[in-house]
C-alpha cells in the first residue's frame, strides 16, 4: 500500500497549568517546487470528548491532504471528566488560533495559507469543528475558516439521546468497576485537578485490554451523565430529560456547548460539507440533517452526503483515496465530498 510521504512536527501549542498540549503538523514531502499557498486542515479527533487522541487521523484523509499538499494540523485538547466542556472549547480556540497565526511563522518553508483554513472533525470531533467554526466565522481580529469538513459528527449534545443511558454497539460496562468510577475514581481525580488529553484507541485485541479510558466512557454513557461532565454540573442530564435543555441550562456560558441549539449561524459561515452513514448505530444521522436544515436555511452553502447503509467509522480500514474499487460505496461518496470540498476551497 502507497503511502505518501510526509515530514511530521509537533509543537506546545497551549500550557494549562502544568500540562502541555501539543498539536501535530503533517507536510507533503514532495512536489515542493510550488509556492502556491495551499489549504490548512486543522483536525479534531473523535472519541465522545472521553478518549481518542491526536493521532486519530483517518489514513485515507491524510493521504489525500498530503496529495493535495495542504497542511494538516491536530491537536490535543482536554476532555471529560476531568475538565468540563468549557475546558475543550477554549483549547479548541487557541489551537486555531496557533494555526492562524504561529504556523507560517515557524514553518516559512511551508504553502500553508491562514486564510484558507478548512476545520474538520470526526464523530465528536465534528462538535468540536462545529464550535470552533461558529466561534470564528462571525470576527474578523483573525482569518475566518474557510470550510468545514465534518464525517459522521456529534452535533445534538443537547438532545434527550445523550441525556439518558447510551450503550455503544460491543461495549461492556463492569458494574462494580461502574460503580467505583462514579463514586470515587472519578471524584477523585477532579478533586485532584487533574487533566487527560485522552488516550490513543486500541488497534489491536491486545491494545484493547490495555486501554483505560474506555471503561471510562462506556461507563459516563451506560449511565447517562454524560452531560453532567460536560457541563460539570451534578444531575443535569436528568434535567434535560425533564425539563428540556432551555429548561435545563441556567448557567449562560452553557449555550456554547449546544451549537446545533444556540449558535449563531449567520449567511456568512462557511461551506459545509458533511458525510454520514445513514444506518450510524452510535450517532443518527439525523444530527447531520439538522444542521444541513440550519445552514440551508440562512442560506449557506453546503453539501450533505448520506452513505447507503454506512455504520458510524465506516471508513476505519481504507487506505487511499484511489484504490480498486473507488467507485463503489462508500468509497464513491467520500470522493464525490472530497470534490466537493476541493471546490468550495478554491472559490
Amino acid at each position: 500500500m502507497n503511502t505518501t510521504l510526509y515530514i511530521k512536527r509537533t509543537h506546545v501549542y497551549k500550557t494549562h497549568l502544568f500540562t502541555e498540549l501539543h498539536l501535530d503538523i503533517y507536510l507533503s514531502s514532495s512536489n515542493k517546487e510550488s509556492n502556491t499557498p495551499k489549504p490548512i486542515l486543522l483536525w479534531f479527533h473523535g472519541g465522545y470528548l472521553v478518549t481518542g487522541s491526536r493521532a486519530a487521523i483517518p489514513r485515507w484523509l491524510l493521504n489525500h491532504a498530503l496529495a493535495h499538499d495542504w497542511t494538516l494540523v491536530s491537536p490535543d485538547y482536554r476532555v471529560l471528566p476531568e475538565s468540563t466542556g468549557f475546558a475543550t472549547t477554549e483549547d479548541l480556540v487557541s489551537a486555531y488560533e496557533w494555526v492562524a497565526g504561529s504556523l507560517s511563522r515557524l514553518h516559512p518553508d511551508c504553502t500553508a495559507d491562514p486564510s484558507q483554513i478548512i476545520i474538520g472533525g470526526a464523530s465528536t470531533g465534528g462538535w468540536c469543528a462545529l464550535v470552533t467554526t461558529l466561534h470564528f466565522s462571525s470576527q474578523n481580529r483573525i482569518p475566518r475558516p474557510k470550510a468545514l469538513w465534518l464525517l459522521y459528527p456529534m452535533l445534538d449534545l443537547g438532545s434527550d439521546k445523550w441525556a439518558q443511558s447510551v450503550s455503544l454497539p460491543g461495549a461492556m460496562v463492569d458494574p462494580d468497576l461502574a460503580h467505583y468510577l462514579l463514586l470515587k475514581g472519578i471524584p477523585q481525580r477532579i478533586a485532584r485537578g487533574e487533566t487527560s488529553v485522552g488516550e490513543d484507541f486500541p488497534t489491536s485485541e491486545e491494545e484493547l485490554r490495555t486501554r483505560k479510558r474506555l471503561p471510562l466512557l462506556y461507563t459516563i454513557l451506560e449511565r447517562g451523565v454524560f452531560l453532567d461532565y460536560l457541563t460539570g454540573v451534578s444531575g443535569f442530564g436528568e434535567r434535560v430529560v425533564d425539563v428540556g435543555l432551555e429548561g435545563a441550562v441556567e448557567d449562560e456560558r452553557a449555550k456554547k456547548l449546544f451549537p446545533l441549539h444556540w449558535g449563531l449561524f449567520s449567511p456568512g459561515f462557511p461551506a459545509t460539507v458533511i458525510v454520514h452513514g445513514t444506518v450510524d448505530r452510535e450517532v443518527s444521522c439525523d444530527e447531520s440533517e439538522k444542521l444541513v436544515a440550519k445552514l440551508q436555511e440562512i442560506g449557506a452553502e453546503v453539501s450533505y452526503y448520506p452513505v447507503r447503509g454506512a455504520d458510524h467509522v465506516f471508513d476505519l480500514e481504507l487506505q487511499e483515496c484511489q484504490q480498486e474499487g473507488w467507485d463503489r460505496e462508500p468509497m464513491a461518496t467520500l470522493s464525490q465530498a472530497l470534490r466537493a470540498l476541493q471546490g468550495y476551497v478554491d472559490q
